[in-house]
């Protein structure tokens, strides 16, 4: 917390904090070279993410804290169909639910009673697949026709069916008028691929076959590995209100960590310039932040090689409220990024 002398939660104090993340991606890339005729053609995907998470945190001790995520989210991934030879209208696959749950702790790696001006955490947790990976809308194929109940698009389905190991760390450190932070947060999945069909097949038509060329190990969704990279700095502005810029990376991972990549994933990373602004009073903390796209770059499939393409969003809302209560907390007054 900037404007306070103890800048760690209390032994007994608790934490409910509610997130908010909103994009539209519509921009193609293959590669890092925008394909920009899919704009001029009318043909691009149009993908709308929204969620919410809210998380409930405890601190056991000055050092030791644990949390529950519980994210909901409500997005859609539209294509005009028919593409050719004139699109056709936009058909809409809405995917909306309850997400994938996540328990995670974390602990200050050096003693907090010395080192106030900074510090370093570690975390750790487990994900469960409590969020629905084969959900189903009903839209029309490729061809502009059999509005049937199909499988959504990866990019919104609630869940991805794989247990999962979150592995984050954080730092801070105090300088005269400001404070730098940074964090980096990566998740262990596991498991291969699940058993939802994929692009690949859902917008068939009925009987229809994928052609004898495609990749077979990509008829269904793979259980991908992702990540989040973030470094800045913020500064007080006035009583409560705190600035803050960072550079944040966002991306899917080629490969897994831990065993095979097969099923169907679009790899990718962006990087984002990311302003924003935080207000603190009391027991309340409100954040604001809108990351900036200024690179993307959509890697090839992993055992193909085909390039493909992806759709990133020039900029992402992001929003968040913290209550704290019980233990010793201290009265702050700007939020720590």
């Amino acid at each position: 917390m900037l404007g306070s002398s103890n800048p760690y939660s209390q032994a007994g104090e608790n934490q409910v904090s509610l997130t908010t993340r909103f994009l539209n991606s519509s921009d193609h890339y293959n590669g890092d070279v925008e394909q920009v005729q899919r704009q001029t053609l009318g043909t691009y995907v149009l993908n709308k993410q929204r969620a919410a998470e809210l998380t409930f945190t405890h601190a056991f001790t000055e050092r030791f804290s644990a949390s529950v995520g519980v994210p909901y989210l409500n997005s859609s991934w539209g294509i005009p169909s028919p593409t050719t030879p004139t699109p056709g209208p936009r058909a809409a696959e809405n995917g909306r639910g309850l997400g994938d749950i996540s328990v995670n702790t974390n602990f200050w790696v050096l003693p907090t009673d010395r080192f106030r001006k900074g510090n370093v955490s570690v975390g750790i947790g487990l994900k469960a697949p409590s969020g629905n990976a084969a959900a189903q809308d009903t839209f029309v194929g490729s061809n502009g026709q059999f509005n049937i109940p199909r499988a959504v698009d990866e990019s919104v389905q609630p869940g991805d069916g794989g247990w999962g190991i979150p592995v984050s760390v954080f730092g801070f450190r105090r300088i005269p008028h400001a404070q730098l932070f940074g964090s980096a947060a990566y998740l262990i999945n596991p498991r291969d691929h699940n058993d939802t069909p994929s692009i690949a097949v859902t917008r068939l038509a009925p009987g229809q076959l994928p052609p004898p060329t495609a990749d077979q190990s990509t008829l269904v969704n793979t259980v991908p590995d992702q990540y989040m990279v973030r470094f800045g700095g913020a500064v007080p502005i006035a009583y409560g209100i705190a600035g803050m810029v960072a550079w944040r990376a966002e991306g899917l991972p080629r490969y897994d960590l831990i065993g095979a990549s097969h099923g169907f994933r679009r790899p990718g990373v962006e990087m984002f310039v990311e302003p924003g602004i935080s207000y603190a009073r009391g027991s309340h903390a409100f954040g604001f932040q809108v990351p900036i796209g200024y690179y993307r770059n959509r890697f090839p499939n992993p055992y193909s090689g085909a390039k493909g393409d992806a759709t990133f969003p020039k900029r992402i809302w992001l929003a968040n409220y913290t209550f704290r209560f019980g233990g010793k907390a201290p009265i702050s007054s700007a939020l720590c990024p």
